[in-house]
């Protein structure tokens, strides 16, 4: 902006931040500013950049998979588009699960950021509310992502199977299986990692509706309460068909938030609390 008055002239220049909306039209959506320049402080500035690498990634699953949502809401689809989605949900899936762990761990580290600031900003005080400000703004994209995270992985991605009608059917017993998986031919085997239980009660619960899921054929349990608990299980189906029906029978016990890893063979779950 130029100002010009008799005898003098003076040019001021004003640099407005960039600011990204969070990825939700809900009443009361944080505005979160993303610095322009680097502080040249190395800690915080890779800090701030892997924040907003995860809050950009998340933001772009998101997108992608709405798109899903309604193209599974206004279309009919052929046998071959289901088939197409489900493997998406499952590349999705896998996205989510790391993309919330590497939240997590910014999360943890995050709590010593502002040490980093007084500590390699005390010879220039003036400079630390700005940089405690970037420090909370990188914080602030994390937990939103971790939100956004949980809201695709137990609304979005739960209704976009639910329309499909593919995770789960119920028969009179009350016992869920996976749809289109018989109990006859080759079977398969899975061992289950589990972290995080330390009461042999929980665990026992697990095992227990786990062996009554109708695809199961045997199962077991290595109990460490200090350590990975393991189940191995041999089943009909594939290790996705066993993961879907364990969060279909053993849904007071898991969610998918407990997933931290699902491959040929192998599931991964990890409990914070009991």
């Amino acid at each position: 902006m130029l100002f010009t008055g008799k005898g003098f002239a003076q040019t001021t220049t004003t640099v407005q931040p960039v600011t990204v909306q969070a990825p939700t039209s809900a009443p009361g959506v944080p505005v979160i500013t993303r610095p322009t320049e680097p502080l040249d402080i190395p800690e915080i500035d890779n800090y701030g950049t892997s924040c907003f690498a995860v809050y950009d990634q998340t933001n772009m699953l998101q997108t992608q998979l709405n798109a899903i949502e309604q193209k599974v809401l206004v279309n009919k689809l052929s046998e071959n588009d289901v088939d197409n989605i489900e493997k998406q949900l499952t590349d999705f899936n896998t996205q989510l699960i790391s993309s919330r762990t590497i939240a997590l761990g910014l999360l943890t580290s995050g709590a010593a950021m502002n040490g980093v600031v007084y500590d390699k900003l005390k010879d220039k005080p003036l400079k630390i509310p700005g940089a405690l400000i970037r420090v909370k703004n990188a914080t602030k994209a994390v937990k939103v992502s971790l939100q956004t995270i949980h809201t695709m992985m137990t609304v979005t991605m739960v209704n976009i199977d639910h329309k499909l009608n593919i995770p789960v059917k119920t028969d009179t017993t009350g016992n869920h299986a996976i749809a289109g998986v018989a109990n006859t031919g080759k079977t398969n085997k899975t061992v289950i990692k589990i972290t995080g239980v330390s009461s042999l009660d929980v665990f026992n619960s697990l095992a227990t509706k786990l062996a009554a899921i109708s695809t199961v054929k045997s199962s077991e349990k290595e109990f460490n309460s200090a350590g990975t608990s393991v189940i191995k299980v041999v089943h009909y189906g594939s290790t996705d068909d066993l993961l879907a029906a364990m969060l279909a029978n053993c849904s007071d016990t898991i969610s998918s938030k407990n997933v931290t890893g699902s491959e040929k063979g192998k599931i991964t779950l990890l409990f914070t609390a009991q």
